[in-house]
Parts: structure tokens; C-alpha cells; sequence
């Protein structure tokens, strides 16, 4: 019986135990990316005439230096191809604006309105992340609208998933022009894989225990 027991407790070795560790790690956020995949599989639109009408987009916002990057460029236009289509009624703009020098919604509604002068327009500068930016547009618009997410296909399918569990309908995406850039794909790949298991393990949890947005 002594030697059994010294058997498995040899078989619980430092390397073991990290092998099975970084296993379970892997597996579980290998799990979460397929339930964000599996809640936007269908809903993240690649082609204007694709979309259907909705009564809110929203425009996740992104950086801009004194160069706009690709990812600020490529949402600019797809927000603007999406009104000019009369694919949605009202924007809401939703980004940061924590610093006297970088504010995403008012550079990119400044650029908006450039191109489409009567274009209906919400300014959310709480959108710290994705999620904040779901919860302020439920805030900002009727409880019944239908919504319709503007940003990179990487980022679309996180956000739709919290969509799903903040609008009382599941909103669709339209996914703008990514980079060709391979490091920053990679690095988006990485970013997101981390960022997804985060949305299903932490922000359900998050929403039963917080309802003072409703």
C-alpha cells in the first residue's frame, strides 16, 4: 500500500503538474474563443449590401496620431459607406477621451461629418472598452433598437458576444478593412484570444452582479 501511494505521488511531479497546468490553460481559452465564435458566427458582415437595417450603429473608436493608422482610417469609412446606404438611422461615436490631446469620438465625428454633413450623431466618451461602449449605447438608445457594431473583424466578434448579453436582441457587425501588417495581426490574434476568454469567464459575472446601467 506504501509503495502505491509513493507511486502517485511521484507521478505528481513539479513538470507534471505545470504540463497539466498549461494544458487546462490552453483548453480553456481554446472553449471561450469557440462560445465569442459561436455567438457571432453569421452576424459580422463584410459587404454594405449584406447588411440589414438597423436603428443604431456604433462606431468603436480607435486612436489617431497626426498620421490616422489603418484601423482608424478603414472605420471612418465604414461608418461612412453605412449611412450614405441609409443602413442605419443614428451613430453612436464611443472611444476615449481621458487626455487633453487624444479624443477618438471628436476626431473621428469631425472626419464623419466631413463626408456625410447630416449625419445623425451620438458622442459616448466613456467608451473606455468594448464592453462600456455596449453597456452606454443600451443607455443611450431605446431598450428595443436594433444595433449594429463598426470595427475590424478580430474586434466585431468580441463585441457582438457582449452585445448578446447587454441588448435585448444580439446586434450584427460590419467588419471594416483590416491591416495586411503581420505583426499586427499576430499581436491582435494574441490580444483577442486573452481578451475573449476574459468576456466569457469575468463580464457575465460582472453583469448579474451589476445592474445599475438597465
Amino acid at each position: 500500500m506504501l509503495k502505491k501511494l509513493r507511486s502517485v505521488c511521484n507521478s505528481f511531479r513539479p513538470t507534471t503538474i505545470c504540463l497539466w497546468g498549461v494544458l487546462s490553460l490552453v483548453a480553456i481559452v481554446l472553449v471561450c474563443n469557440i462560445v465569442v465564435l459561436a455567438v457571432a458566427g453569421g452576424r459580422c458582415y463584410s459587404h454594405v449590401e449584406d447588411v440589414p437595417h438597423c436603428c443604431c450603429g456604433i462606431l468603436l473608436g480607435t486612436g489617431r496620431s497626426a498620421a490616422p493608422s489603418p484601423y482608424y482610417t478603414a472605420r471612418v469609412q465604414a461608418a461612412t459607406e453605412l449611412l450614405r446606404n441609409k443602413k442605419i438611422d443614428t451613430l453612436i461615436i464611443s472611444g476615449e477621451n481621458q487626455y487633453a490631446d487624444y479624443n477618438e469620438v471628436d476626431s473621428m465625428a469631425a472626419d464623419i461629418l466631413a463626408a456625410v454633413p447630416d449625419a445623425i450623431l451620438i458622442y459616448d466618451y466613456q467608451g473606455v472598452d468594448t464592453y462600456a461602449s455596449m453597456v452606454n449605447a443600451a443607455k443611450s438608445c431605446s431598450y428595443d433598437n436594433t444595433y449594429l457594431i463598426i470595427s475590424q473583424r478580430f474586434h466585431n466578434q468580441r463585441a457582438v458576444f457582449y452585445g448578446s448579453l447587454v441588448f435585448s436582441e444580439t446586434p450584427v457587425a460590419f467588419n471594416a478593412a483590416d491591416t495586411h501588417n503581420l505583426w499586427w495581426r499576430t499581436r491582435n490574434l494574441i490580444r483577442e484570444c486573452l481578451a475573449r476568454t476574459k468576456a466569457v469567464l469575468v463580464v457575465p459575472f460582472e453583469l448579474l452582479g451589476n445592474k445599475e446601467w438597465e
